[in-house]
């Protein structure tokens, strides 16, 4: 079904508004002139169309991202003088010349699009129907110039001809210029120079000598003193100019006439070059107002929903709008926003709704990226808007003429909106209607958001799953609204607060609060302590959210830091190994050498002696290097633990080569816990690799230590020892937690009287290698645990 809005619901919504700033980021005359004689052809009529206009806009920010922009400057409204030509009718040069240009930005900008495909397909799609005709532009661009005036050389005839009037002009100028120098001449003029009249040169004579001047008069001023006179002797000379003038004109005509009918047949293309080039400028222009509101693509939701994190109003400024989330759909039809007047209820109720005709328009949204917006295909409204100073108050009969016709056209496909609905007559008779309005809505399954200050409505949330509660916060310190909605919440009036804002007199505040039933008074409260206790939940999440977001990225830097050094250990051991190799087979030519000068000098004895040392330090050698490519296999070589299979007790490795006991499986971030001798480790899943199963009783497996990878953690359990041995114990376990690679230590120390608490700690300020601690988190044992956290001091 085609989309629909009517002209007064966008006149309340301030639509209008929204047009005038896209058609500030039109950069063509042509498509400004359309946009602004129909901007309620913006909306597709197809939820696709819309889509495929969304598309276009994404593709227009991502060109102007790179800093480029379509060649349109050039393009001209063509259809005053095109209904013309397709009557045969010949164009003037200037004409032609805008024909010309926009010939030349058809075909620049479908060059334009096309180079930029990867970008954007839809836009370089759209282009491809552009038609440049470059053959026609360049027969106008040799034939008409800069000004638009015929050029000398678009044919031999015009040239030889306007060669013949430059030189009878002058021919002329000269006879006329020798006249003038004449005595018998002189005597007679009004003033001595020469004029033009019908195109012919006259002489301004004294009305009262005309008589001793032979010649044809052709004017006379308005005093009648003066007359111009076409001298006798001009007179042949002035014929022959005014012939070659009229060859020249008939020149010109051919010229555009054979111009004009190249043009005839291409009529269709030039109309339909220039409703591509207006629908490109305007999805530019799109594209420009989206990065100037921030906005966001929003996905046409074909289920209904609503879902508008971050929303903001469009006219408002960015910097200075507050931004809301809003949701509606699924679960809730109908959202009550109620709370403080002023206080931005019917400001979020108009940007949903704006939202909606953006989004139908190809206009990206004012809200963060995920935005979703109902794909509804009709807008409905009432809304009387006090901060409309064009909005005069319209009485109950013609509200509720209003509401009528809503309630006949909503349906399942329908936005509605409506503010304030039921005033405008007793508050209980009012409170009824709107309530039984609103339900018939939902038995339309429209969506509907409206504003209310009836409690009778706040409650339906309570009575009516279809119905959701949304409120807009008011500040009880400064008496002043935050702009802020919160959904799931009534909100209260706040009358008094608004009116003690204002100015009212004290007198007259107690007096209000004094005649508010108790019941009405109690449901104020309670919804203010309500406000202010979520306003508390919600800084106090922010806060935690914001620590929270501190911790990870502390932890990421040390990780990051741990990885550098380990890697940078790796290197020196390497550097290490070489040096040591160099040296050994320094040490060994050393070595062969003197055996064979002892060979040499007859001491066989000392010469065999020394060389089973040297083949004994190549076996140690040799083996020490074998055992360390072992501990250290190739990547691709190493065998992965089947997770699907593995269980709490298994026998792993760590990189490094060091065996360790699986403790537990990966959890939902892929880690896992191991334990490597006293150590409790916490790595990758991708880190651990299978271990061989233990040896049986009495055989001796020697192993080396290896380090665990960055990320592991280490726990040590003090409890019950004196203070003397834990401080001991704690050192050398820091030690080797330093020594193994280990970002932190968690000391279990009990709570108990605190003592051994507060010696564990004090002694850790005097470490240099503990760049920080603190306790425990709840689920590693909290007040009764401290973690150290290694680094340099």
């Amino acid at each position: 079904m085609a989309f629909s809005v009517t002209d007064r619901t966008l006149e309340r919504l301030e639509w209008a508004q929204v047009v005038a700033r896209l058609a500030g980021h039109l950069r063509t005359a042509p498509a400004g002139a359309r946009l602004v004689a129909e901007p309620a052809g913006l909306f597709e009529g197809s939820v696709e169309a819309a889509e495929a206009r969304l598309a276009e806009t994404a593709e227009t920010r991502r060109i102007l991202a790179e800093g480029d922009v379509p060649p349109l400057a050039g393009l001209r409204d063509n259809d005053p003088w095109l209904g013309r030509l397709a009557k045969d009718g010949v164009l003037a040069g200037s004409e032609l010349l805008a024909l010309r240009s926009n010939l030349d930005a058809s075909h620049q900008t479908a060059r334009f699009l096309e180079r930029r495909h990867e970008l954007a397909p839809g836009l370089a799609a759209l282009a491809s129907g552009l038609v440049g005709h470059e053959a026609l532009a360049d027969a106008i661009d040799d034939s008409i110039d800069e000004e638009g005036e015929v050029r000398d050389g678009a044919s031999r005839e015009l040239s030889a001809a306007r060669r013949e009037v430059r030189e009878i002009s002058g021919s002329a100028q000269e006879r006329v210029e020798r006249m003038l120098r004449q005595p018998e001449i002189r005597e007679v003029l009004q003033d001595n120079y020469y004029t033009v009249r019908g195109d012919r040169f006259v002489l301004p004579v004294r009305a009262d000598f005309k008589g001793r001047l032979a010649g044809i008069v052709h004017d006379a001023s308005a005093s009648g003193t003066t007359v111009f006179i076409e001298p006798q002797a001009l007179v042949e000379m002035n014929n022959r100019l005014k012939q070659a003038e009229l060859t020249v004109a008939r020149e010109v005509r051919r010229v555009l006439q054979t111009l004009s009918h190249r043009a005839l047949p291409i009529v269709p293309d030039l109309r339909s070059n220039l409703e591509l080039l207006c629908e490109i400028d305007l999805a530019f222009a799109r594209g420009r107002l989206a990065e100037e509101l921030c906005a966001s693509e929003p996905h046409l939701d074909r289920e209904g929903r609503f879902d508008l994190p971050l929303l903001r109003h469009p006219l408002l400024p960015v910097d200075e709008a507050v931004p809301n989330d809003l949701r509606l759909g699924g679960d809730h039809q109908v959202l009550v926003i109620s709370g403080p007047n002023a206080g931005g209820k019917t400001v979020a109720m108009k940007a949903v709704a704006l939202a909606t005709l953006m989004a139908r328009a190809g206009l990206h949204v004012p809200a963060a990226p995920g935005a979703r917006v109902a794909a509804v295909d009709r807008v409905l409204a009432d809304i009387g808007d006090e901060q409309d100073i064009r909005q005069s108050l319209s009485t109950f009969s013609a509200h509720m003429a209003n509401l009528a016709r809503i309630a006949d056209e909503a349906g399942a496909q329908s936005l509605v909106v409506l503010d304030e609905i039921g005033v405008g007559t007793d508050p209980g008779e009012g409170a009824a209607l709107a309530q039984a309005v609103l339900e018939y809505l939902a038995d339309a399954d429209a969506r509907v958001i409206t504003t209310t200050h009836y409690n009778l409505l706040k409650e339906m949330a309570d009575v009516d799953r279809r119905f959701a509660n949304a409120c807009v916060e008011f500040d009880a310190e400064s008496l002043a609204p935050t702009y802020r909605l919160k959904l799931g919440t009534p909100g209260s009036s706040s009358a008094t607060a608004v009116a003690a804002r204002m100015g009212m007199p004290n007198g007259v505040l107690e007096r209000a609060n004094a005649l508010l039933e108790r019941e009405d008074r109690q449901l104020d409260r309670l919804l203010s302590e309500l406000s202010d206790h979520r306003a508390s939940l919600e800084r106090e999440r922010g806060e935690a959210t914001r620590l929270r977001e501190e911790g990870e990225a502390a932890r990421d830097r040390y990780r990051e830091k741990l990885e550098r050094l380990q890697a940078r250990r790796d290197q020196l051991f390497e550097s290490m190994r070489q040096e040591l190799d160099g040296a050994f087979r320094d040490a060994h030519a050393e070595v062969a050498g003197v055996i064979r000068e002892l060979q040499r000098k007859g001491s066989a004895q000392e010469a065999a002696r020394a060389r089973e040392k040297l083949l004994a330090l190549e076996s140690q050698a040799k083996k020490v290097e074998s055992q360390q490519r072992k501990r250290t296999p190739p990547a691709a070589a190493r065998p992965k633990v089947d997770w699907t299979r593995a269980k709490a007790g298994d026998p792993v490795t760590v990189p490094g080569g060091m065996d360790a006991t699986l403790q537990t499986l990966p959890d939902r971030r892929g880690r896992v816990t191991v334990l490597a001798g006293n150590a409790r480790l916490t790595l990758r899943a991708e880190q651990v690799e299978p271990g061989q199963a233990k040896q049986p009783r009495g055989h001796v497996q020697h192993v080396q230590t290896a380090p665990p990878p960055p990320g592991a953690s280490a726990r040590i359990d003090v409890r019950g020892q004196r203070v003397d041995e834990a401080l001991a114990r704690v050192e050398r376990a820091l030690d080797d937690a330093a020594r193994l690679g280990s970002e932190s230590l968690e000391i279990v120390h009990g709570i108990g009287t605190g003592a051994l608490q507060s010696a564990i700690r004090e002694h850790l300020q005097r470490l240099p290698h503990v760049h920080h601690f603190h306790g425990g988190d709840p689920e590693a044992g909290g007040a009764g645990v401290t973690t150290a956290h290694l680094g340099p001091g």
